[in-house]
């Protein structure tokens, strides 16, 4: 499997998880054998950028952690790219932008799920991520901000053509967010939204399409 420039060796990927997926988790879960490509906890492009203590420490790494992607959020596209280009100047493999985050202080700052409401503006700053760094850049999303605004589609077609190596969709939309039980993501209609997602990338698309599902749903 490719990613941009990126072999990989394996098709299971680790996703950010806040407050979990530290580089003594990503060791341990590197030792049991089969993942690939992780991904850090995600982190403020400005505070990275500002040598932010607590940045940095999202971000540490060793050799035995590779490969390793990035995921950023932020909305000011300079620092986005200011970013990225920082993080490819000390090895990191890939860097992902963070447009799923639900929670409301990342949301009223154009961040996380917010990018979901912005197509144009979204497209124009992962364009400059794209033409400042060689490692690839790669999105993940969520289906939308609700059901009555599933803009992952249209989404997707702006990110392939600015040159997006690759995108993750998580199978909810923003207003799903706080349904701990996953009934909102197994559920029928935003299953079908999802599969229907799904379906229309695959014909004529070049971007790799990666979806993320609990492991308890019972959906594959």
């Amino acid at each position: 499997m490719r990613i941009g420039l990126l072999d990989l060796k394996s098709n299971l990927f680790l996703s950010p998880l806040a407050g979990y997926t530290n580089l003594p988790f990503r060791l341990a879960l590197r030792e049991l054998g089969g993942l690939d490509l992780a991904t850090t906890d995600l982190v403020n492009a400005r505070s990275l950028l500002e040598k932010n203590p607590k940045a940095l420490k999202l971000i540490e790494t060793c050799p035995a952690d590779r490969p390793l992607a990035v995921q950023l959020f932020g909305s000011v596209p300079e620092e986005m790219r200011d970013a990225a280009q920082y993080l490819e100047s000390i090895g990191i493999a890939s860097v992902d932008v963070n447009m799923g985050c639900p929670v409301r202080k990342v949301c009223r700052v154009g961040g996380g799920s917010a990018m979901m409401t912005e197509l144009g503006q979204t497209a124009r700053l992962v364009k400059g991520m794209v033409a400042a760094v060689r490692i690839p850049i790669t999105a993940k999303m969520r289906l939308g901000w609700d059901e009555q605004n599933i803009t992952a589609p249209d989404l997707a077609s702006a990110l392939e053509d600015v040159g997006v190596a690759a995108i993750f969709v998580h199978g909810r939309t923003r207003e799903l967010r706080a349904r701990s039980d996953h009934s909102g993501i197994s559920s029928p209609p935003a299953f079908s939204l999802l599969w229907a997602f799904c379906i229309e990338q695959e014909g004529g698309r070049s971007v790799l399409l990666i979806t993320l599902w609990p492991l308890d749903t019972g959906v594959s």
